[in-house]
């Protein structure tokens, strides 16, 4: 006998359990012994773009079937080429009835399925079992009345739409979910959507929201949003800032990511805004409801220009003790003093992407924040070393008086080896005598 066939079942149950399920199943044609451990995988991975159409189908068939009623803890399916609407409904019942714990459904609609108005079974949302569920590529436009996942912990919607004209199918599916923890929202356009404008889940601790893209962006229709998400500790929030948010409750917020352009008269073409443009955009209330923030991160650019252009709704930052930018480009530079100067417990500031030498003049006009500024550690990439890089991190050095350690990483460069880069850092004066430089 070899050595994995004396195994005992459940270790060979739970090998099974990580092989592709094309691959667990070629182990039933070993032994009887092995077609019954099969038979009882508690995960099911099935991939339609691994099988041609009617074949996978079959398969899939085959599998439940086989399987009997054992109990499932995991079903995810794509399925994107065939899409047989009766029979994927009776496989997505079939593991709800079996007790599934996690489950992931991408379906490929054709437009022959949208217009018979295809729709997932409501018994996937009234399920008891549910800890995770995921979403992709669906209209959603009604639900049950008795929508209720008393367990789900975790949603994810990646191009997903909600179509209701009469009632919010998004926000009846986060009320039917009342202790969910995480929210993951993929490639969405919200001007695309039919609801509420309103987000609101008292149990969310966690919350993201990506944007399919940004170009070509026409966001006539992108009136507000509202935040009643007063529990959430993290945001990763990537999308166009819309004409208001009326609410913004995020009292808990411990980290923010965020990538948020603003629009100028409804588009955005990303070119800068200038002073005077017609900005449609208005983030007062989210930046006043950022004010208990931690960790922040600024994504992009985009974002500092936000801060920017709202810099009198920017709060005091009591408790942010970590900061992160991208400077792409030399006017972004210019939102950098008002977080500063609101700031009063910074202790470790990083900035993603190389400095810029400010020939006009946005950089070196707010260095006057610095001389109070209490960043203990401050982080540079992309580090080039051109006399513009140097000149900025002159004030950076020379203006930091708590500053305990500089981390800079030098990016190749063919003009100029890294050992006289080194040198240059090394000879700057400093502000801190406490002040060390490491470089990468």
């Amino acid at each position: 006998m070899d050595r994995i066939s004396s195994l005992p079942d459940g270790v060979l149950s739970h090998i099974l359990s990580f092989l592709p399920l094309k691959k667990a199943a070629r182990t039933s044609v070993l032994s009887k012994r092995w077609r019954i451990l099969f038979a009882f995988t508690p995960n099911l991975d099935l991939d339609g773009n691994e099988v041609s159409g009617q074949s996978f189908m079959d398969f899939v068939d085959r599998v439940l079937a086989v399987s009997g009623n054992s109990p499932i803890k995991k079903f995810s399916i794509r399925c994107i080429e065939v899409f047989d609407p009766a029979r994927i409904n009776r496989w997505i019942c079939d593991v709800l009835n079996r007790g599934v714990l996690n489950c992931a459904l991408h379906l490929g609609l054709d437009a022959e399925d949208a217009k018979d108005g295809y729709s997932l079974p409501f018994e996937i949302f009234t399920c008891k079992t549910l800890l995770k569920l995921k979403l992709a590529g669906f209209s959603i436009d009604v639900l049950p009345e008795d929508a209720f996942l008393p367990a789900l912990e975790s949603l994810v919607l990646k191009s997903v739409q909600f179509c209701s004209l009469h009632v919010c199918a998004f926000q009846k599916l986060l009320s039917a979910c009342p202790v969910l923890e995480d929210l993951v929202m993929n490639d969405l356009n919200w001007e695309q959507w039919k609801w509420s404008r309103l987000v609101s889940s008292p149990s969310l601790e966690r919350l993201t929201i990506n944007r399919t893209e940004f170009y070509g962006f026409d966001g006539s229709d992108f009136g507000s949003i509202t935040f009643n998400t007063p529990n959430v500790t993290y945001l990763y929030y990537s999308d166009f800032v819309p004409g208001s948010y009326p609410t913004v409750n995020l009292d808990s917020l411990v980290e923010a990511n965020l990538d948020l352009p603003v629009t100028v008269d409804h588009t955005w073409d990303s070119c800068f805004a200038d002073e005077g443009d017609p900005i449609s955009s208005n983030p007062t209330n989210l930046i006043k409801g950022l004010r208990n923030v931690e960790i922040m991160n600024l994504l992009s650019h985009e974002s500092l220009e936000m801060f920017y252009f709202f810099r009198e709704a920017i709060p005091m930052f009591e408790n942010l003790f970590h900061l992160s930018f991208t400077p792409v480009a030399e006017c972004s530079w210019r939102g950098v003093p008002f977080m500063l100067n609101n700031s009063p417990n910074l202790e470790t500031l990083i900035i993603k992407g190389p400095l810029h030498h400010d020939a006009s003049g946005y950089g070196s006009s707010g260095y006057s924040c610095l001389l109070s500024c209490p960043v203990k550690v401050l982080k540079i990439t992309e580090y080039i070393g051109t006399t513009g890089d140097v000149e900025q991190l002159r004030h950076f050095l020379g203006k930091l008086s708590c500053l305990e350690l500089l981390e800079v990483e030098i990016c190749e460069t063919r003009d100029r080896d890294e050992l006289q880069i080194t040198k240059e850092l090394l000879m700057l004066p400093r502000a801190s005598s406490k002040c060390k430089i490491k470089v990468n």
